[in-house]
Order: C-alpha cells, then sequence, then structure tokens
C-alpha cells in the first residue's frame, strides 16, 4: 500500500496508456487508504478486536491485496486495466462493518487471488461452484471471464435471490438476459415483484420473446403480483393444467398444499425455489398453530393435521425444522408413521423424492426416533440411506448445511452399529474426493471423519483437520477492559413481553444497580466483577437496539455475550447486531446452519448455545443465571462444569436435555474448523 503523498505525485502522470493503466492500480491505494483509516488511523494496521483478529484483518486488506495488484501488473495493458478496475470496485464496497466479517472476507481474498492467478477457466470455475457465496461479492471480476454465464446460471439454481440483487451490475452487459430468463425459471416469486414497476427486470422480462417470461407476464396480466399461481408454471408448461385452473387452485389453501407436495417429488421442475418458499409458508402456519395449542388434549391440538395424509405430514415436519416444539415432532411423527401407505421408511422416503430427508434423519436423531425409524428397514437399505445421507455433500454449492445436517445428527446417534455405518461412509467420500482431486470435499469429509472420531490423516496430508473443543471461555476473554457486557434482545409479541419481566427478576438490588434509559434497561452489577447487562423494552424493540447500537458505537465498547430471547424468525436482528466482541451467544432455537454460519461470520470466535425446540422460561432463566453468576463471580465459564450444575438446579427437567453446549454443537464446531481451514 503507498502512502498518499505517492499517489498524489503519481496521479500527475495519468494523461499516457500506462499511466491510464496505473490509474486502477492508484484508485486500488486508496481505496486501501480509506479502509486503513476506517479504524481512526491511517497506520498500514486494522484494529477490529484482539490481536489475532487485527493481523487477520491486516493482512487480508493490505498483504493480500498487494499481491494481487502485483499478479495484476504482469498481465497485458488491457487486461491489468480490466482487472484493477475489478480489484478496485470489490474493495470500493467494503464499508466499516465489512471489516469484521473475517471469515468471509479472508474467502474471498483468498478466491480473488485465484481467479488473477490461475489463468486455468476449468479449475477457477470448479473452485467458484464449491463457493458460490464468495463469488458473488466478487461480479466485478467474474463478469470479465469467459465462464461468467455458465457461473451465474449455476449461481442461481441455488441463490436466485442474492443473483436477483445483483442483476443491475449484469444487466447491460451480454450475461443479463442469460441470468434475467434463468431467474424467471427458479424463482418467479422473486421476479414478479418488479412488474409494472418498468424496473430493468420489469423491462427485460417484459418485452422477451422467451416462452416462460411470456407466461409470467400473461400471470401478472391477468391476475397480478398476488397470485399464487407463479408456483405452478411447471404444470402450466407441460400441459397438466391451464392456467385458469392453476389460479383456481392455488386459492385453496389445501388443494394448493397438496399439489406442491405432487411437484416437489419431480426432478428439475420450474419455479423450485418459489415452490419451497410456498412450502415453507404453509408449513409454518400448520406447525405454529399445533406449537400454540401444547395445553390442549391431543385431539384439539393437532387438528390442523387431521386430515393431512402421510407425506403432508412429513411435509409439515421438515419445512419448519426451527420453530417445531419436541412435543409437536414427536406428535407428527407418530401420525405420519400410522399414516404412511409404505411398510419401510427408506421407501416412504423415497415416495417423497427423498426431499430434504437429511433435515428429518436430522430430526430424528435429535428426537431419539431415529432407531425407531430405521426399525422399518432391512439392513440394506439403512446402509443405503446412510450412505445417501452422508454423501455428495460437495454437490451445493459451497453450501455447509447439509455437511452441518451429517455432524448434527452423528452428535445424536447414540447406536453403535448406526455409528459405524456413518464413519465407513465418510471413510469411501474421503477417498473418493482424494482420488479426484475435490479439494473441497476434502476438506469437508476429512473434518467429518475428524469430528466423528476418525483419522483423515490416514488418508491425506492435504490440511491440517484441527477441530477446536469450544469447552471453555476464560475469564480474562469475558473482561477485555475489566468490564463484561452483556445485551438481550426482546421482541414485541406477547412472549416477549413476558420474558422480558421475567428477566426484570434475574438481578436482585444486594447485587445490581437498575437504571432505566427509556427504551432500554441497564443493569450494573455493585458485587462482584463489574458487569453491565442491557435490553432493549419488547414495546420498543427496535428504537431501542437502535440507541443500543448508538451507545455502543460511541463508547466503541460491544457485548462480550448476547442473548437472543425470541422466536426464530426474529433472529436477524440479533445476527445483524453481532460483532467481533461476542464470545458467547445464546440463540435458543435458532441453531440452524444458516444462523450459527451468520452469526460466525460476524462474531468470528463466538461459541453457541442453542436448543432443538423453542427456549422455555424454566430453563432460560436458570441457564442465565449459572452462566451470569459464574462470570460475576471471575470464573473461566468451563462449559461441561457450567452444565452439570444447571442440571442439577432444574432437577433433571426434561426440556433442559434439548439444549445444545458448544462442546456438543457439533454443527458450529464444524463450521468453525472449516472456516479456519
Amino acid at each position: 500500500m503507498r502512502s498518499l503523498s505517492l499517489l498524489f505525485f503519481t496521479c500527475l502522470f495519468s494523461l499516457s496508456v500506462s499511466a491510464q493503466k496505473l490509474d486502477w492500480q492508484l484508485q486500488v491505494d486508496q481505496e486501501q487508504n480509506r479502509i486503513d483509516i476506517l479504524d481512526g488511523d491511517l497506520d498500514s494496521k486494522l484494529h477490529i478486536g484482539n490481536e489475532r483478529q487485527d493481523l487477520l484483518a491486516t493482512d487480508i486488506f493490505f498483504a493480500s491485496v498487494d499481491r494481487i495488484q502485483e499478479q495484476i501488473r504482469k498481465m497485458d495493458a488491457s487486461k491489468s486495466v480490466q482487472y484493477s478496475r475489478g480489484l478496485f470496485e470489490y474493495l470500493k464496497k467494503i464499508q466499516k462493518h465489512d471489516i469484521v466479517h473475517l471469515s468471509s472476507q479472508q474467502r474471498a481474498m483468498d478466491m480473488l487471488e485465484k481467479l488473477v492467478s490461475l489463468n486455468n477457466d476449468s479449475r477457477e470455475l470448479e473452485l467458484l461452484k464449491n463457493d458460490l457465496k464468495t463469488g458473488l461479492v466478487l461480479s466485478d471480476i467474474i463478469n470479465l471471464k469467459s465462464y461468467a454465464k455458465n457461473y451465474w446460471v449455476y449461481a442461481a439454481g441455488f441463490y436466485p435471490t442474492d443473483v436477483l440483487n445483483l442483476f443491475k451490475t449484469l444487466a447491460y452487459t451480454p450475461l443479463g438476459n442469460d441470468v434475467v430468463l434463468a431467474l424467471a425459471r427458479i424463482d418467479p416469486g422473486a421476479i414478479k415483484q418488479y412488474f409494472g414497476s418498468n424496473h430493468l427486470i420489469d423491462r427485460a422480462i417484459k418485452n422477451s420473446k422467451d416462452s416462460i417470461a411470456m407466461l409470467l407476464y400473461r400471470i401478472y396480466s391477468t391476475y397480478g403480483t398476488a397470485s399464487k399461481s407463479y408456483a405452478l408454471i411447471d404444470l402450466v408448461v407441460s400441459k397438466k393444467m391451464t392456467l385458469e385452473k392453476a389460479e383456481l387452485i392455488s386459492k385453496d389453501p389445501v388443494k394448493f398444499y397438496r399439489t406442491l407436495i405432487d411437484l416437489r417429488k419431480r426432478k428439475n421442475i420450474l419455479a423450485d425455489y418459489t415452490v419451497e418458499k410456498e412450502l415453507e409458508t404453509i408449513s409454518m402456519e400448520r406447525v405454529v398453530e399445533i406449537n400454540l395449542r401444547h395445553e390442549e388434549k391431543d385431539t384439539v391440538r393437532f387438528e390442523p393435521i387431521q386430515e393431512d395424509n402421510a407425506q403432508e405430514i412429513y411435509t409439515s415436519i421438515v419445512y419448519c425444522q426451527q420453530e417445531i416444539f419436541t412435543s409437536s415432532f414427536l406428535g407428527m411423527y407418530k401420525r405420519m408413521m400410522a399414516k404412511r401407505k409404505e411398510k419401510s421408511g427408506y421407501e416412504f422416503l423415497k415416495a417423497t423424492n427423498f426431499n430434504r430427508f437429511r433435515i428429518f434423519i436430522k430430526q430424528c436423531a435429535g428426537y431419539n426416533k431415529l432407531d425407531d425409524f430405521f426399525s422399518t428397514m432391512n439392513d440394506s437399505q439403512v446402509t443405503a440411506l446412510v450412505a445417501q445421507f452422508a454423501g455428495g455433500l460437495y454437490n451445493y454449492g459451497g453450501n455447509l448445511g447439509p455437511a452441518v445436517d451429517v455432524a448434527d445428527t452423528y452428535g445424536s446417534l447414540e447406536n453403535e452399529k448406526f455409528k459405524s455405518l456413518f464413519n465407513q461412509t465418510l471413510e469411501k467420500e474421503l477417498k473418493w474426493c482424494i482420488l479426484n482431486a475435490n479439494e473441497h470435499g476434502i476438506k469437508i469429509y476429512g473434518l467429518l471423519l475428524k469430528l466423528t472420531g476418525g483419522n483423515p490423516e490416514n488418508f491425506t496430508s492435504a490440511f491440517a483437520f484441527d477441530i477446536p473443543n469450544l469447552d471453555r471461555i476464560s475469564s480474562a476473554d469475558l473482561f477485555p477492559d475489566s468490564l463484561h457486557i452483556q445485551q438481550h434482545f426482546f421482541f414485541d409479541d406477547e412472549d416477549g413481553e413476558m420474558a422480558f419481566n421475567s428477566w426484570l427478576t434475574l438481578y436482585p438490588a444486594t447485587i445490581y444497580k437498575k437504571e432505566d434509559k427509556g427504551t432500554y434497561v441497564v443493569f450494573k452489577s455493585i458485587k462482584g466483577r463489574k458487569m453491565e447487562i442491557y435490553a432493549n423494552k419488547p414495546h420498543a424493540e427496535i428504537q431501542g437496539r437502535k440507541d443500543l447500537q448508538a451507545y455502543f458505537e460511541k463508547t466503541g465498547r460491544f457485548p462480550d455475550l448476547i442473548v437472543h430471547r425470541g422466536h426464530s424468525y426474529y433472529i436477524d436482528n440479533t445476527l445483524d447486531n453481532m460483532t467481533n466482541s461476542n464470545k458467547v451467544a445464546i440463540l435458543g432455537s435458532c441453531g440452524g446452519y444458516q444462523n450459527i454460519s451468520k452469526a460466525m461470520e460476524n462474531a468470528y470466535d463466538v461459541q453457541i448455545i442453542s436448543t432443538k425446540q423453542v427456549g422455555t422460561l424454566v430453563v432460560n432463566t436458570v441457564l442465565i443465571q449459572e452462566i451470569t453468576e459464574t462470570i460475576r463471580l471471575g470464573k473461566d465459564l468451563v462449559w461441561p462444569d457450567v452444565w452439570k450444575q444447571i442440571a442439577i438446579k432444574l432437577k433433571n427437567n426434561p426440556q433442559f436435555k434439548d439444549y445444545i453446549p458448544p462442546y456438543k454443537n457439533l454443527g458450529a464446531r464444524f463450521i468453525k474448523a472449516y472456516n479456519e481451514i
């Protein structure tokens, strides 16, 4: 990175062709200087957290960028200008809140370096297809490549919404039309929101002569954007249904649900992503209603699925994993098993086209029903299902969700026979990945094998397969400046108000001083270690969060521990407020892959506590009290010891068994290990 005086001096020579080439290099240097000063000092260093985080951030934005620039300088003049500008466009988007996302920034810079230096289109495309999320932020570089169309169309199949949001960067390139037509086939439900707006996407579809684009605009012209028949275009195109009939069915909740389930059994359907979202919405309505009736007798509680067949019940289970109560799952599972026509569970899953079967297997393991489900199959079917469940985890565009499902499922297994089957599959897949030089697969299966007690080092020395224990956090880490700060997030609904009122009683006046700040409250310890515990008031949910964020930014000191006290559909509000200062996050039922992954992007060293179902007030009270008291007394958080004390105080409350401490959260340990490898 160059000094400001050198930048000024060399800018004087921008008239020649060589200087024009140099100009974009200078623009990159200026962006490095802009990023450098985001922490308040222009010193070629970034200060964002502890020493390790500072060093990594500094290496990413200075040393890595400088290496990439050196590679670009070796290109011919035309290419050098293009790639320098692409690098500039990437850096220009980096803001203060982006710097702290160390895992994603490290992956992006590593990928950039490869795209600039490899000079091998097939290898580059393979790398991008194994990490689509990273590729999405490097659009300005990817658009320079001969395989750009191939990449964007492939990415649209996994992340249509993200690709759609990037359409403006593609609209005026030869790629634009191809990409928007691919999106129209995958997620017309998202495309339709632009109809009638004169937006670029609206114009692209409206003026297209493509048959699918014309059908979508016909639906809009006839039924508007509120129509749900966009999800049924596969049936209309294949002439299995008229558009008029599709519209009628989409207005009948029961028929619509059943039609979507039948569609989901087929491969490569049109509107695949829209179908998924509609199934999630309908399933959520069913499961939430059953959850709300948890105090009713079973005939009343499970009335919403009384007329459903086995596949319909199964669909509601797997499309609502984060909101389903343990008792709701067990009751729905019982009814599903009783209603299924297939004798074998394997044949039943096959009849659903194995739709979201990894989620179902993970749920069965977590709720102690896997032995029961496997008991319906013969040995060869069990072996085939485990092989299918744990196999091919490298085929999801870099999405680690399926691999995390495998890790979490293994963590719930007690049957040694099943554990052995899992390990055999992991070893077989690792050997295949080594033989085919699939680095992404080697990382996944090497780490999974290590996580489950195997030795990947016996097969390859390509990587150090280190798995973090996550079994403790030192008191020193929780008091980085002799002060410990917590933030509890509450939300504006009946449950949030009740949880907040209960939370207020956790801090006795003999130990804590309470201060009411209008939209939020803070408890400050007057005995023991110095602590400040903040929480927004539920009725002032949004403003309270804003006020607290402003306060933390002003002081430059962010929470060490955060607690999410709400349903999973509020989780983004909590995750968006996470920072690298967070060492512990209690996320309740929001422990799924996407949430764990995002939490670790926003908080590099965080350890996560989650639960298999929605958190309960009794357990949350004891959990928060035990953790907070351990911290206040200046003790290390040794999770096995903390968990033992909570279990004693809860007198073996069965709901506590659903809570997962960091050291037993195999999914979180896998993600952290993968990010670091």
